[in-house]
């Protein structure tokens, strides 16, 4: 009860103090100087995905998702299957997709048809692969697109350009290999 005879709710005085309570903690944090983004990014653990199904392997920090999704390759929709992972702000990913019989054209006019530019270039495991590397309103890719035989896979690593990690790119982009030889 209060001085003046209303009665006061105990909640009320609950509701009253957690305001102060969180100002109060407010303060303190910014007088200490609390501020996450000034930490350390939490590095996670290389690992290898090993992909028996699309017959793939690929190393990178942390554990992947995979996400299945329609791609029009040559006017015919297929399934895809991209297997993606983020790392303080980079993202990793893996698609692997076949292409359908019907689909006839040259690589290059695939990869051009993807975003990818340049010639086929042989790649360490000698499969023909594609470049891309771009920097567009602040974010930078570098993507790999790979034949082998009619499966294409495609490596893209996704970061602000401001702090790409390049050495974790090219081990990333480095890293993908056949389980086994068709």
């Amino acid at each position: 009860m209060s001085t003046n005879g209303l009665k006061v709710h105990p909640m009320a005085r609950l509701f009253a103090i957690v305001p102060v309570v969180l100002i109060a903690v407010g303060v303190i944090a910014f007088v200490l100087g609390f501020r996450l983004e000034g930490r350390r990014p939490v590095s996670l653990a290389w690992r290898t995905l090993s992909v028996a199904e699309h017959n793939f392997a690929v190393a990178a920090p942390g554990m992947f998702i995979l996400n299945r999704q329609a791609m029009n390759i040559g006017d015919e929709n297929v399934d895809a299957h991209v297997y993606a992972m983020t790392d303080s702000g980079v993202t990793f990913s893996v698609s692997a997709t076949r292409r359908p019989n019907t689909d006839q054209r040259p690589l290059d006019e695939v990869a051009e048809r993807l975003g990818m530019s340049g010639a086929a270039a042989a790649s360490p495991t000698s499969m023909p692969m594609f470049r891309y590397d771009d920097t567009r309103q602040g974010e930078r890719i570098q993507a790999l697109l790979i034949f082998n035989g009619r499966m294409m896979y495609q490596l893209m690593v996704t970061a602000p350009a401001a702090s790409y990690p390049s050495a974790n790119a090219a081990r990333f982009l480095g890293s993908f290999r056949l389980l086994t030889n068709n």
